[in-house]
């Protein structure tokens, strides 16, 4: 029973996660305010525009502080919960934070990570179909961020994109600099 208690509970935690930090990147990445997908992810995420009120917008309104602040606040309710119904609460308020803070980093990547293969993808499946969705629309202007400054660094090369294959090793290196830092944490604690 208490196993099944804390799938789901990490299962709502993950989702409500997910979709404030997907509106987060949204207005990071300055995508399209008109695209359905935009317009249904602000509505999922009403929460959002309460906290707005008290944290100001940064950086001409692309740096939503009151979606990162919510974001922080649930990754480190999801950390002390999971922590709590696994039967090993957390030893202390700096641990919970710098467990967090790690972790808040570890998925940051890995969600980078499947933005760029999946922008990789939706390239394919537009040049064959000619065809183009809201989401892959999303997906594209999200991506382009992460691949921007690769693209200044590589030669034009016409139709062969090399900027992924960089930003994969640019993120697999912060990953094992990340789990480095997670294991010496584990350790210290």
């Amino acid at each position: 029973m208490g196993a099944n208690i804390a799938l789901i509970f990490n299962i709502l935690m993950n989702v409500a996660i997910l979709l404030v930090f997907f509106r987060f990147l949204i207005q990071l990445a300055a995508v399209s305010p008109y695209n359905p997908v935009v317009l249904s992810t602000v509505k999922a995420t009403k929460v959002v525009d309460m906290f707005s009120r008290i944290f100001p917008t940064l950086a001409k309104g692309r740096v939503n502080l009151a979606a990162l602040v919510l974001l922080v606040v649930l990754c480190l309710f999801k950390n002390f919960g999971a922590m709590y119904l696994a039967g090993s609460p957390p030893n202390s308020a700096v641990f919970l934070l710098i467990y967090t803070f790690v972790d808040m980093i570890q998925d940051l990547i890995r969600i980078c990570r499947y933005l760029i293969f999946a922008t990789i993808i939706l390239g394919w499946v537009v040049m064959f179909t000619q065809t183009r969705s809201p989401y892959i629309e999303v997906i594209q202007e999200l991506a382009e961020p992460l691949l921007a400054p690769f693209r200044r660094l590589l030669p034009n090369m016409g139709m062969i994109d090399l900027s992924p294959i960089l930003a994969f090793l640019a993120l697999y290196i912060a990953q094992v600099l990340m789990n480095e830092v997670a294991r010496v944490l584990l350790i210290g604690w």
